[in-house]
């Protein structure tokens, strides 16, 4: 069974935690025939009451119920949301294995007698890089004959592949949208272009509030998953794009920063000497000093070209990892060679 997939998961669970996007991508994806039944508006998040102990390092779950039409408080429909970034290997047993245990503890903590256990719909949101093949269990399992397919629990579930769908077609939610925009396009090579136009979407629709917090999340997660040969470009991309965001840059910057920090020192570490590897405090420090030079150079370079032989060497001789930081953090806001020369300067001084 794989452990669940960090980064993706992470974001997948952060923007579907938000009601009005969990209750728009229902409306949008769940067949009419299902959907007239029920009361989105009035979606209910399970938490973590059903997830099993033993199981929660593997699935990125998410559990809602929604209240039925007609059928008093007592009637509900349980959707069990599973996000998944690589191929579908074994998902459907995996999530029948999930769904048993849902009903197991319902059976146990919740049902009264004569009481029926609720329905569960799976949904699976894909973003795999060659796109999902839609299987059940039974394509799993080897028949003698057609006869025998009558004893095994298959069942339906609701996909949307963001590799293949597009979210124009659907009236989502703008942060909803945004996201699925993103792993659409997320492994075609030409992927800043298509994060321009996502960025661009952003700062047309979003409500002030939300976008601040949406473009946040949004870059982090980025800085976690994406190349560090294009960090430079998706900086570049959302200072073009979001105007007048003095703050928000810095904070961009700063992420970005002390991720490729984490990358070079790693590098640093490995290729130093083994007192230096042993855990030295004078080595560890030394490392982050080297790794956020490194860094601030190469995006530097990036940004105006072959530095100055002067300029690398004020750099170097930059002592303070906030100084160090900080001119990053201001670098994606300068205009020019010479502005970000004199900010080099102030730093080297102090």
């Amino acid at each position: 069974m794989e452990k669940i997939q960090g980064p993706h998961d992470k974001i997948f669970k952060r923007v579907m935690s938000d009601r009005e996007n969990v209750t728009s991508l229902l409306g949008n994806i769940l067949p009419e025939a299902v959907r007239k039944h029920l009361v989105l508006e009035e979606i209910f998040y399970e938490k973590d009451s059903f997830v099993p102990g033993h199981l929660s390092e593997y699935y990125a779950d998410l559990l809602t119920s929604v209240p039925v039409k007609g059928g008093g408080i007592s009637a509900k429909i349980y959707f069990l949301f599973e996000h998944k970034s690589f191929g579908g290997h074994n998902t459907p047993i995996q999530m029948l294995r999930y769904m048993l245990e849902i009903w197991d503890k319902y059976d146990r903590d919740i049902r009264e007698a004569g009481d029926k256990l609720p329905m569960i719909i799976p949904v699976i949101i894909a973003h795999a890089r060659d796109g999902w093949e839609y299987k059940k269990v039974s394509d799993f399992i080897e028949f003698p004959s057609e006869d025998f397919k009558a004893y095994v629990p298959d069942f339906d579930f609701v996909l949307y592949d963001a590799i293949t769908e597009n979210p124009d077609d659907y009236e989502f939610i703008e942060t909803l949208k945004a996201l699925l925009l993103v792993w659409r396009h997320y492994y075609r090579p030409d992927f800043i272009e298509h994060l321009v136009r996502v960025f661009r979407f952003m700062y047309r629709t979003f409500p002030e509030v939300k976008f601040k917090d949406f473009v946040i999340t949004l870059m982090e997660y980025l800085s976690a998953v994406r190349g560090e040969e294009e960090y430079i470009d998706i900086q570049q991309a959302a200072k073009a794009e979001f105007q007048g965001g003095d703050q928000l840059m810095g904070t961009i910057a700063e992420m970005f920063m002390r991720k490729g920090e984490e990358r070079a020192q790693k590098r640093f570490m490995q290729e130093k000497p083994q007192w230096v590897q042993e855990g030295r405090e004078e080595g560890r420090q030394e490392g982050k000093l080297e790794a956020t030079r490194e860094t601030l150079l190469e995006v530097a370079t990036e940004q105006y070209g072959p530095l100055p032989g002067i300029i690398s060497e004020r750099i170097k001789a930059i002592r303070s990892l906030e100084n160090l930081r900080a001119l990053h953090r201001k670098l994606i806001k300068t205009a020019s060679l010479e502005e970000f020369t004199d900010l080099v300067n102030r730093a080297a001084d102090n």
